[in-house]
């Protein structure tokens, strides 16, 4: 009888067991499907060096997230490019990997020409010339197909977290961050240029569902018509368009935390800042009184990505990362109540 009783005992604890294990299964299954993409951006100061540590360095394709932690003392962001089939041929007929090619053709010429630009030595256009020399011979295909720019996490400060979802197509991405470091130098050059594999397999995670939209263009700037409110939503931000500015590149969508959006100093600074062209300009962190909260980096015309806020009461801004952002109606401020 005894023995009878503690089977049943044992017999419904082991049943238990199995189930939570189950349930705990599927649960990481589920998650994996669902193309979540942890990114810690970290400054190891010994080496001197900026590093994306990534979860997974392979995909599936679809709608995947990046929850971004800045976990370093600079400000950064994580932008896709697309790697164009010609540039993966070149790297082989080299012998190298794709990361170390893009960065012997791309990455390192953009630094090596932009030194005596920054350092006052040639003008913005003579560097702009020598930069575009050295590219068509080492990585033409950077001009032409072109790589492809695919979102990403916008500028989040630093010691904080955004999270951005994009559509990504099968293939191979090249993710980095150019910000610069006190002495000019890109973070991509010093570490933060990684590789990213999209596999042809199809993720189960659906489109998110936005409950506000923010459209950005090169005629009518950065739109949106509905208030914020306070707590968590998701935003799209749409690219309407896209075109190059005098910085040689396009135009994304920020968000950013103003102490006091009347303050005309701080918008003007803010917006200074936005200008990678500059000494002052994408350098290290944002002016005193601004936090950048996460955004979607460059994307094509008519594609797409998704901000998940979480909002608190307080002034914010809108605002592209373009020379004079104000001028373009690329700087919106709004205000968040409770």
């Amino acid at each position: 009888m005894k023995y009878s009783k503690l089977s049943g005992i044992f017999s419904q604890v082991l049943i238990v067991i199995l189930f939570f294990g189950f349930s705990l299964t599927s649960c990481t299954e589920q998650k994996e499907d669902l193309n979540n993409v942890e990114v810690s951006a970290i400054h190891d100061a010994e080496n001197n060096q900026h590093i994306f540590e990534m979860s997974t360095k392979e995909t599936k394709s679809g709608w995947v997230t990046f929850n971004f932690n800045n976990a370093s003392p600079s400000d950064h962001f994580f932008m896709l490019y697309k790697v164009p089939e010609a540039a993966i041929q070149a790297a082989e007929e080299v012998g190298e990997p794709i990361l170390q090619h893009w960065y012997g053709a791309v990455t390192a010429p953009f630094q090596e020409n932009f030194n005596p630009y920054i350092n006052g030595e040639i003008e913005f256009g003579e560097f702009v010339d020598s930069l575009v020399a050295e590219i068509s011979v080492k990585g033409p295909w950077f001009f032409d197909p072109g790589a492809p720019t695919m979102g990403g996490p916008g500028i989040t400060a630093a010691g904080s977290s955004s999270a951005t979802t994009v559509y990504l197509e099968p293939g191979e991405y090249i993710v980095e961050c150019y910000v610069k470091d006190e002495e000019q130098v890109f973070h991509s050059y010093i570490g933060m240029l990684e590789h990213l594999t999209v596999t042809a397999e199809k993720n189960e995670a659906e489109e998110p569902q936005a409950n506000k939209i923010v459209t950005i263009s090169s005629g009518n700037g950065i739109e949106f018509t509905e208030p914020f409110g306070a707590g968590e939503q998701i935003v799209e931000v749409h690219f309407a368009d896209q075109t190059s500015y005098s910085h040689l590149l396009g135009h994304n969508v920020q968000l950013v935390k103003l102490e006091d959006a009347e303050d005309d100093s701080l918008l003007q600074s803010l917006g200074d800042w936005m200008n990678w062209t500059t000494p002052f300009g994408l350098t290290a962190n944002a002016p005193n009184g601004a936090k950048f909260m996460g955004g979607v980096m460059e994307m094509t015309e008519g594609q797409s990505g998704y901000m998940h806020l979480d909002l608190e009461p307080g002034d914010y801004a809108w605002i592209a990362e373009v020379p004079d952002p104000a001028d373009k109606g690329m700087l919106r401020t709004f205000t968040v109540s409770n």
